[in-house]
């Protein structure tokens, strides 16, 4: 038999667990158990257990008015994070700034630890993304608002265009509204006037169980501290390229 090399071992930052692991073990049987008891058939559990995720805390300037009258511009500073993986994107979430006090160095397996994009590099693409994004669909606003006036007023086109526009409108200021407060920015904003600083590279633990029953399959994931985590459990289901880069340091 062909002896397997032990996993090497890695220093990362990291947020500790502030539940056992024992617990989540424990509580992953247990709905193991009553899902297989409500579906006539029992389920089995493929692997269980805690995986790192990798995330980027960053910082960031811009220019800002300042004052009701003067109108002085400020360089105001902001700071956030975000899952440092170009396989799904969650958005940012300056909540996981408070976590920084807590993070500690430790020596973790690297078979469970999801390496991340350790720059600003991948903010710098999600920002790009979106002035796309916003260029496009005010490109087709002002598309659909030229076919909107080049009706007559009396075609039945034009209240279909309108509502199109004002569809535009909405999804253009919803896509705005997820970025600017995922980093606090202000509502009127030059995205091109906001400048990148730099950005740390920290590891959050989330307990990952896959369990199945005949074909099909579900996941369930607690974060650190024993809560259920629906967003990244749903990602596993839906993104193919998230959960085979999980499950790949799972089943190792």
């Amino acid at each position: 038999m062909k002896e397997e090399a032990a996993p090497e071992k890695m220093t990362v930052r990291t947020v500790p667990l502030a539940i056992p692991e024992e617990v989540f073990l424990r509580d992953t049987d247990r709905k193991r158990a009553k899902k297989g008891i409500l579906g006539g058939t029992e389920e089995k559990i493929v692997f269980a257990k805690t995986i790192f995720l990798p995330y980027l805390d960053f910082t960031y300037r811009y220019p800002a008015e300042k004052g009701f009258v003067s109108k002085q511009t400020v360089i105001s500073e902001g700071r956030s994070t975000i899952l440092a993986l170009r396989e799904a994107n969650f958005g940012f979430d300056p909540r996981l700034v408070a976590l920084a006090p807590m993070l500690t160095d430790m020596e973790e397996d690297s078979s469970l630890v999801v390496r991340g994009v350790d720059s600003t590099v991948l903010v710098s693409e999600r920002l790009a993304e979106l002035k796309n994004l916003l260029r496009d669909y005010e490109v087709q606003s002002e598309e659909r608002s030229k076919q909107y006036e080049a009706l007559p007023k009396e075609s039945p086109a034009r209240e279909s265009l309108k509502e199109n526009i004002e569809f535009l409108r909405k999804t253009k200021l919803l896509r705005w509204k997820m970025f600017a407060d995922g980093l606090q920015l202000p509502p009127k904003l030059d995205l091109d006037r906001l400048e990148l600083l730099d950005g740390t590279l920290f590891y959050m633990p989330y307990f990952i169980a896959k369990l199945s029953r005949g074909g099909e399959r579900r996941y369930i994931v607690w974060n650190r501290e024993g809560k259920e985590d629906d967003t990244i459990a749903d990602e596993m289901t839906k993104n193919s390229k998230f959960r085979a880069l999980v499950e790949a340091h799972a089943l190792s």
